[in-house]
């Protein structure tokens, strides 16, 4: 069994890395992280490894945020199954930190519920697709970082 999902991750290398970070960057509990490790342990291009999953984990995540600008807020949390005190709370810190929220999207469950609640106050949509992305590709490149070193991240 351990061999088939080998053989699958390698066969599919940089498009089910985009493919599956971008799930995990939806609603979908996956954990890219941990994927990101895998492919990296496979041989795949570090560098290239890493821009991928930020690729489609900033693509997952304006997914979320377009929902959000697309429905009313009683609507995604209804539709979504996101509760009053989670709403509220990712409420309070929108109005205190606005579209910079953005920057911790990539955090499980609370990350997905800041960028449909970003979404459904009509946030700016470049500063906040620009700090998703900068705070995805941070987290990546520090996973990936801390996994190879810094010297074989740079080709050393």
């Amino acid at each position: 069994m351990v061999d088939v999902l080998v053989d699958f991750f390698k066969d599919y290398g940089y498009w089910g890395m985009g493919v599956l970070s971008f799930l995990s960057g939806t609603i979908v509990p996956i954990a890219s992280e941990a994927l990101l490790v895998l492919f990296l342990n496979l041989g795949l291009n570090a560098i290239g490894i890493t821009l991928v999953a930020t690729l489609g984990n900033t693509l997952g995540g304006i997914t979320c945020f377009m929902l959000g600008s697309l429905a009313s807020k009683e609507w995604v949390m209804k539709f979504f199954k996101i509760p009053e005190r989670r709403m509220a709370r990712a409420d309070r810190m929108i109005e205190k930190y606005g579209y910079w929220t953005a920057a911790i999207s990539f955090v499980p469950v609370i990350g997905e519920t800041l960028l449909v609640t970003l979404g459904v106050l009509r946030a700016n949509k470049p500063k906040v697709i620009a700090v998703m992305a900068l705070g995805k590709l941070l987290r990546y490149a520090l996973i990936t970082i801390s996994y190879i070193g810094i010297a074989k991240f740079f080709g050393f």
